[in-house]
């Protein structure tokens, strides 16, 4: 099984690759997730739809490390977006998927979209700047570069100032719960938790802009 495994995982990317076509799958699959709840589902109908979606994709999980057979199938299938040290462990799209559900179900609805949307947009972008210019700067013992995460930081600070010119919220408010959300959605992949990053940026970061919420005093916009 192990020599199959490897003859059909010799194209796939390591985790240190650029890999562009996975991070326009990570990109793209949350970006949907926030605008079909924010624009159109309802917070049990997001619900119900992302719960169907995990079991889904975490029995495909267990099927793929239990039968051979299939986890060929999904390399040749899935290994644009798969990395190597994936071919024999799960791959990060059940914690993606069980990430998002959970912060629907316990974040207000706008938090739970800029909690998604930094998972979405902010973890590619710190891992592009990371990869690509992170040696010019300080690199942590976890192997992620204060590049990268600074890149992750500023983006989600960037996403969450534009949301709430949107949404019309006082500029003093806004800069306080984008500085805040930010922090928090770029550096908790800093976190020293043994935990897949798809699974704890956008519940840590959701859970710094919830009380960033509460103390600037903009439950209105909750």
């Amino acid at each position: 099984m192990e020599n199959n495994l490897t003859s059909s995982s010799w194209r796939l990317k390591l985790r240190n690759d650029l890999h562009l076509m996975r991070k326009f799958w990570h990109c793209g699959m949350g970006a949907f997730m926030a605008c079909c709840y924010a624009f159109g589902l309802s917070k049990t109908g997001s619900i119900v739809i992302l719960t169907v979606s995990f079991v889904f994709f975490m029995t495909m999980e267990i099927m793929r490390l239990k039968f051979s057979k299939f986890n060929e199938l999904a390399i040749k299938l899935w290994g644009p977006v798969m990395r190597t040290n994936e071919v024999n462990r799960m791959s990060g799209t059940p914690f993606y998927v069980g990430s998002v559900l959970l912060s629907v179900a316990v974040f207000p609805k706008p938090i739970a979209i800029l909690s998604i949307l930094f998972l979405a947009v902010g973890d590619p972008i710190s891992s592009i700047f990371g990869i690509l210019w992170g040696d010019r700067g300080i690199r942590f013992a976890n192997g992620k570069s204060l590049i990268g995460t600074v890149a992750g930081m500023g983006i989600c600070t960037l996403m969450t100032m534009i949301y709430f010119w949107v949404v019309d919220v006082p500029f003093l408010q806004a800069a306080l719960i984008a500085l805040s959300g930010g922090i928090a959605g770029g550096g908790a992949e800093m976190l020293p938790l043994e935990i897949d990053d798809n699974f704890v940026i956008p519940l840590v970061s959701g859970l710094a802009l919830w009380i960033a919420f509460l103390f600037s005093g903009a439950l209105a916009v909750i």
